[in-house]
């Protein structure tokens, strides 16, 4: 991944999925990072929110197309189940 200011948001949601897509994203040649506020508050030993805390992952401009279609195609296989 290339800095951080070429990052862009691509989804949030549970922590769980993030990384589901997070990995469709990484079989697809796509660098992904997810960030969760939760966990980040804990490590800096402070409160960071509440155990229900989304996670937001984050790709770059110049993939945010490709990954926008693995998104859509995901949250569908989710409406599925």
């Amino acid at each position: 991944m290339t800095n951080h200011e070429d990052l862009v948001l691509l989804y949030t949601g549970t922590e769980i999925n993030a990384n589901v897509l997070k990995e469709i994203l990484e079989d697809n040649q796509i660098g992904a990072l997810i960030k969760n506020s939760l966990k980040s508050g804990l490590v800096a030993g402070f409160g960071g929110g509440y155990s229900e805390a989304e996670a937001q992952l984050f790709v770059t401009q110049k993939h945010l197309e490709k990954a926008k279609q693995l998104l859509e195609e995901f949250l569908k296989s989710l409406e599925k189940n």
